[in-house]
């Protein structure tokens, strides 16, 4: 796997906008890189080509560096002409466009929408329905990803975001790095199926998928990796639901809790220091703390800090102090953490939602902490454990894990 990241992040390039696609006078779209040398010299001489964006002239390019390729000249005014992610990116989406037009779908290349003036990659028309595909290899500003997105919703148009493989940084067989950029291109098509990003690598045609994650840390989640050669794959397979098992997701948590109660505690700082201040003033240490303290939540995506932290606080600050029977507000809990939460409108590709409190709160009620009373209320059931050393913690851990793997237990 080293290997293949290492060789698609050759063409972490950008700045340069390609034009892949151009019209001749007749108004017949023609895309250089699927020609030939010999048939790129022949239109060389004998046709000219326009924008079919703006109308302007456009030059043919056609070395041996870049994907042969359109051109505006440098004076263009052109809204398309701006920007660029280089050549890895015209590679890539080149190929993804002639992967979808192999399946005989009704595919376009840089199709220019002038009611919301965006051009998308590649655009699919499936089913009377238009789909947005965008390879994004670069980073942009959020703000960029968040207006294309209203954009083609608000003409009726499904986006998909691809990035490219040299985004990819995976750890391990199940750990993948995830920061505040990539969040915004989750997408969760419906609540029965498992959160997703999609990779892909024009230098090994591999598409890679991670799907069904639980965040660990802030920036780092575990989940399930599937690889495929881009031409042993339909477009419907890009959605094939890949779970994670219960057994892989704790036996990889068990490494987590165990590592986040060992880790040295030395060069703490921002959101970690204010924690680990906080568990001081409230006379424990991340050693004693309950085994039901990071534990994973499938919409911890939606968390600004990590499971330990707000889970903790939960437990610390509402549940433990109250004697048994006693209500526990859901609103109360959300009041606690409301400088913790992502807003929504920072996962545009995921169609609705989880409340991470919420989901929280009901694996406790799994768990025989905490019962539900109602829609919005839970009642305390059994005192909470801290442990008085870390033998114990440890082994507390990996009790309750193998409870969760036992009962198939999951947030």
């Amino acid at each position: 796997m080293k290997e293949f990241v290492t060789r698609c992040r050759i063409g972490k390039d950008g700045g340069v906008k390609l034009m892949l696609q151009a019209k001749t006078k007749y108004g017949t779209f023609v895309t250089l890189a699927t020609l030939t040398k010999q048939e790129i010299s022949i239109l060389k001489e004998r046709e000219e080509f326009s924008c079919p964006t703006c109308n302007e002239p456009v030059i043919m390019k056609a070395g041996t560096l870049m994907v042969p390729h359109f051109a505006h000249r440098s004076n263009s005014s052109c809204p398309s002409s701006e920007g660029g992610e280089g050549p890895y990116h015209e590679k890539g989406k080149l190929l993804l466009y002639q992967w979808l037009k192999h399946q005989q779908l009704t595919v376009q290349l840089e199709a220019y929408l002038p009611e919301i003036k965006q051009r998308p990659d590649i655009l699919i028309t499936i089913n009377n329905r238009l789909v947005a595909i965008e390879y994004q290899c670069a980073r942009i500003p959020a703000a960029q990803v968040r207006e294309r997105n209203k954009g083609y919703r608000s003409a009726g148009i499904t986006p998909i975001w691809i990035l490219g493989a040299n985004r990819l940084t995976q750890s391990n067989r199940s750990h993948l790095k995830i920061d505040q950029f990539l969040l915004q291109f989750i997408h969760q098509f419906s609540s029965v199926l498992p959160l997703m990003l999609f990779y892909f690598c024009p230098n090994s045609l591999q598409f890679i998928s991670f799907q069904d994650f639980y965040f660990s840390k802030t920036q780092t989640a575990i989940g399930k990796f599937h690889t495929k050669k881009l031409n042993q794959m339909s477009f419907k397979d890009m959605f094939q639901a890949n779970f994670c098992t219960t057994n892989d997701l704790f036996q990889s948590w068990k490494w987590e809790k165990r590592t986040f109660r060992l880790k040295a505690t030395n060069r703490l700082y921002g959101r970690e220091l204010n924690w680990h201040q906080w568990i001081y003033l409230k006379q424990t240490h991340k050693e004693f703390l309950p085994s039901i303290i990071h534990l994973p939540i499938s919409s911890q995506y939606m968390m600004k800090t990590p499971p330990w932290d707000w889970q903790s606080r939960l437990c610390i600050e509402v549940i433990d102090p109250l004697p048994m029977e006693s209500p526990i507000s859901v609103k109360s809990c959300e009041h606690l953490l409301r400088h913790h939460f992502h807003h929504p409108n920072e996962f545009p590709l995921i169609k609705q939602t989880v409340n991470p409190v919420h989901q929280y709160l009901q694996l406790l009620e799994q768990l025989d902490v905490i019962q539900q009373v109602s829609p919005n209320y839970f009642a305390k059931k059994s005192p909470i454990k801290f442990y008085k050393n870390i033998e114990d913690a440890l082994a507390g851990d990996e009790k309750l894990l193998n409870l969760l793997i036992t009962n198939k237990i999951r947030a």
